[in-house]
């Protein structure tokens, strides 16, 4: 077989240019630290690397979250701890209150000091954090947990009704916080102050303090209130709803929602007022709102004092968290000792509350530490194998480069030897 001389002189330079190629891109590892920058240099390692990038990043985010989620309780641990400070202080002021010795004047520095105490326990209910969050508030962060309701004085849960939680591990979560609700209002309480599933307000608590330290002793009306969140509004267009309200026995009022929407629970209160006074029954029952909660209050007082709901038809007992023939009976007025030592009793039912909600956020914040750990670890070993698979060997990427060199170079001399033949040289 004949080769031209042209022929033989393109297969050298060829060859050189492949040796160049490689020489390049044994530079290129060497001065990155990388064996694969393009996903052409191994496309199985490329998208081995790719992988692995997004899973550190998921791992750091996870990391950040846990580092938030830690402020957040270590914020709430404290507010927790005042909270427990303050119901001390209350206790051992009830207790100084029960002395039969102490005449009005003296019960009346007291109260003051326990006003002062409710409006300390509000400010702690209402604590944000560094980023304007109040922290209580669940997924209403931006909202106030607790305000004081004008009508009745007494300070109403507003937050929303799901914590929120952060993700920690791939799948693991905690919350960052826990429901004011939760931690300041269902204290559990054998009081006949206590609503009708047997719970009863730090507030509530205190507040009754207050009123009796000032020789206050009003009978409770006979009130319902709903357990679901009513901030989103309800819709009946579509659907036939109505039930009833009994109040004091003899007096029921027949309430007609169909057809009606609801931007929220002002407007339901509202409405069902109108249909109450409309049927002449406004002197007996009263819709109003509690927060984010509506709820069904006899207008009178005492023993005699009841009020019950019944559902004829439509969901919105099951919307607005009541339950079917659910009641309540008003409580008399009681006497400064007999109230004094309802207070006394929950406000240790409060303290135990409290210890709880401590003892979760302690549990949460270990939770975060261990989960802390295994992510370093994870973040670590991940990286290992990241390294492994794109990092370069220097000392095998050298010696392929002196070889590689060492090649082109004889490439080269083989060339300057080709293209000397020549037939013409022996002519």
């Amino acid at each position: 077989m004949r080769i031209s001389t042209a022929w033989a002189q393109q297969l050298s330079i060829t060859a050189m240019a492949n040796q160049q190629s490689k020489l390049a891109n044994l530079q290129q590892q060497l001065s990155t630290g990388v064996k694969v920058s393009v996903p052409a240099d191994d496309p199985g390692a490329a998208a081995r690397i790719l992988d692995l990038d997004k899973t550190i990043t998921k791992t750091n985010q996870y990391q950040s979250n846990i580092a938030t989620t830690r402020g957040r309780l270590n914020i709430e641990e404290s507010a927790l701890a005042t909270s427990g400070g303050i119901l001390d202080r209350a206790r051992d002021l009830t207790i100084q209150a029960m002395n039969d010795t102490l005449n009005s004047n003296d019960r009346l520095g007291i109260k003051t000091e326990v006003d002062q105490l409710i409006q300390q326990l509000a400010g702690v209910a209402n604590t944000q954090n560094a980023n304007g969050e109040f922290i209580f508030s669940g997924d209403l962060s931006n909202v106030p947990a607790f305000t004081k309701n004008a009508t009745t004085g007494n300070y109403v849960y507003q937050g929303g009704p799901e914590q929120r939680a952060l993700q920690i591990g791939p799948t693991r979560q905690v919350a960052d916080g826990d429901l004011g609700v939760n931690v300041f209002e269902n204290v559990k309480s054998s009081s006949p102050a206590a609503d009708e599933n047997g719970n009863r307000s730090i507030f509530n608590i205190l507040k009754a303090l207050s009123d009796g330290l000032s020789s206050t002793f009003n009978a409770t009306p006979a009130e319902i209130t709903g357990d679901r969140f009513l901030r989103y509004g309800l819709d009946y267009t579509a659907a036939t709803t109505k039930f009833d309200l009994v109040a004091n026995g003899p007096v029921t009022a027949p309430i007609d929602l169909t057809g009606k929407t609801f931007a929220g629970v002002d407007s339901l209160v509202t409405e069902i007022n109108t249909q109450l006074g409309a049927g002449g029954f406004s002197g007996a029952i009263q819709a109003r709102s509690n927060g984010n909660r509506v709820e069904f209050v006899s207008v009178a007082t005492g023993a005699a004092s009841s009020i019950q709901i019944n559902n004829t038809s439509g969901t919105f007992l099951t919307d607005a968290g009541f339950t079917n023939g659910q009641n309540k009976t008003g409580t008399a007025a009681q006497a400064l000792q007999g109230q004094l030592t309802d207070v006394l009793s929950d406000l240790d039912a409060a303290k135990n509350s409290i210890l709880e909600a401590r003892t979760s956020v302690g549990g949460r914040l270990n939770a975060l530490s261990d989960q802390e750990t295994q992510n370093e670890k994870f973040i670590l070993d991940t990286r290992t194998t990241l390294s492994q698979t794109q990092d370069l060997d220097y000392a095998d990427a050298y010696s392929k480069f002196q070889m590689q060199t060492t090649a082109l170079q004889a490439a080269q001399q083989a060339f300057s030897k080709v293209k000397g033949l020549s037939l013409f040289n022996y002519l």
